[in-house]
């Protein structure tokens, strides 16, 4: 099956840049960094989708029961003003910023799904993150849910897996020889484990 097209409006949209006059256009930070360009950022963001977004929405909107619109873009390019505006706020070389990452929930299910299917359908990617479980699922009103981090940088995919999260718990579970704890989150984990939460 075709994958599905890259939509550019949905890589670049963000209510909150809205909400604060934030212009999210590409090619809006090469003030400050040149290499920022236009066609720089959405090259990234197309190779992003080609390798790791398309797969992942052509899999979860073609299974069975599926409303064909179960996966969402929360998150894609973010200029620097907008990165610094989340909250909390992005790391300051977030890859959002060149559009290397794209955040994605699955509203018919949980964000360990895509997580755990894209380990083993997906033939490279760079970083993913578990991002923060214990929000659940798209569901019930639930309009902040647990996401799906994923980037893809060509020569730079190292398939980093890692898990972020408030719990304690968590952190502990996949505490090990291989994994490396920054923060509120945990490198190196190899899975997600849904039954956690």
């Amino acid at each position: 099956m075709a994958l599905p097209r890259f939509n550019k409006k949905l890589n670049i949209y963000s209510s909150l840049a809205k909400k604060k006059g934030i212009n999210n256009v590409p090619g809006v930070d090469m003030i400050d960094d040149p290499s920022l360009t236009y066609e720089f950022i959405m090259g990234n963001l197309e190779a992003l989708h080609s390798n790791c977004v398309g797969p992942i929405i052509d899999h979860f909107n073609n299974l069975p029961g599926s409303s064909g619109n179960s996966i969402g873009i929360t998150s894609a390019y973010r200029c620097k003003e907008l990165n610094a505006a989340i909250n909390p706020p992005g790391v300051k070389n977030s890859q959002h910023i060149k559009g290397y990452a794209v955040d994605l929930i699955y509203t018919e299910g949980e964000a360990s799904e895509l997580f755990n299917w894209a380990i083993l359908n997906l033939p490279t990617w760079g970083q993913m993150i578990w991002e923060f479980p214990e929000k659940g699922a798209f569901s019930g009103g639930n309009y902040s849910p647990s996401w799906l981090h994923i980037s893809y940088q060509e020569g730079k995919n190292n398939k980093d897996l890692s898990l972020a999260s408030s719990r304690e718990d968590l952190h502990e579970y996949y505490k090990g020889t291989n994994t490396t704890r920054r923060g509120v989150y945990t490198h190196g984990i190899t899975d997600a484990d849904q039954t956690l939460i």
